[in-house]
């Protein structure tokens, strides 16, 4: 179900394991969940892309489709991102796309386990901090972040874009992380944003970005370009525009040219791991070290003063998900 990773450049072929009926179905269904939590519900038009009053629509419902419909699968890919970013303790994550703070947990989650390890039990304030356009996705997540044990000082959830994070950013601040599940495409200017991301990150800092894309499979992509807007019609009562907008946003995302935003980020792009037949890819890339040096100020620095190691292919290849 999934493929070796490969770093850019690399002629190296996907060596695609034969697909099992149970490893389909769950990728059929987390597609289906994508295109629920991307829609509104009621079929009364689409909103423009990534905007907070998408989002604020089906901020309701939107962790019963995740849990439901992905069977868990959503929950693996986010920490298989969060393990690949090889956190230390003190070490500060910005989560853009923030939405219901799952992403943000499981990073409070880890590094909560690494400074434990070194000592320390509590986190620092701005240990983690999620930006998210829509303020009531928001609003659920800080209510997670309480029932999961976090002070809301230390998981801070903030309404922001991410094309502009100088609006909702500290000048100074600046991350050892960062991360993006499942929104990048939801943004306008991608370009614009990696740059603005990248702005915020300390040198030899690691950005860590999911997204879903043209699956590799045909019974997989004929399921999204006909299927998907079908069946989201029915599950929300009509909006049939709002999934096949869905299934033309999947099929355009292009994970060359997404490498290719990376790189003219600034950033440098390390390694892509494919899953789910292709439909979901883990983009890391990492800021360089000669970049500009961080700002003091910003949240708690992390407890090495040695360069980060380069993140190698074998990284995201042993970073497998712990425990939650």
């Amino acid at each position: 179900m999934t493929s070796d990773i490969k770093s850019p450049g690399s002629s190296q072929k996907l060596e695609m394991r034969p697909p099992s009926l149970l490893a389909l179905a769950l990728m059929l269904l987390a597609l289906i969940h994508a295109a629920l939590s991307e829609t509104r519900p009621g079929g009364k038009g689409s909103t423009a892309l990534g905007s907070g009053e998408m989002f604020d629509a089906i901020a309701p419902r939107y962790d019963l489709i995740n849990s439901f419909l992905s069977l868990g699968m959503h929950t693996w890919w986010r920490s298989r991102m969060v393990a690949a970013l090889e956190l230390q303790p003190g070490d500060t994550v910005l989560d853009c796309g923030t939405g219901t703070a799952d992403v943000a947990i499981t990073v409070a989650r880890m590094l909560k386990r690494q400074g434990k390890r070194a000592g320390v039990d509590s986190l620092a304030d701005d240990a983690v901090v999620g930006v998210d356009p829509s303020a009531n996705m928001l609003e659920r997540g800080r209510r997670k972040v309480a029932q999961a044990g976090f002070e809301a000082a230390s998981v801070r959830l903030v309404q922001g874009d991410a094309q502009d994070l100088s609006k909702t950013l500290a000048a100074d601040q600046r991350f050892d992380a960062a991360t993006m599940a499942f929104a990048i495409r939801n943004v306008p200017d991608r370009l614009m944003a990696l740059k603005s991301i990248a702005s915020y990150l300390k040198p030899g800092a690691r950005l860590a970005v999911l997204e879903l894309g043209e699956p590799t499979f045909p019974p997989a992509r004929w399921f999204v370009k006909y299927c998907v807007p079908l069946i989201g019609s029915v599950l929300s009562g009509g909006a049939r525009a709002e999934y096949q907008h869905l299934e033309r946003s999947v099929m355009k995302f292009n994970p060359k040219d997404f490498q290719d935003l990376i790189e003219q980020a600034g950033l440098d792009l390390v390694g892509v791991k494919m899953m789910n037949f292709g439909s979901v890819g883990l983009y890391l890339a990492q800021k360089p070290l000669q970049a500009d040096a961080p700002a003091s100020g910003g949240g708690a620095a992390s407890t090495s003063t040695e360069p980060r190691s380069t993140l190698e292919e074998e990284a995201v290849e042993a970073g497998q998900p712990s425990e939650l």
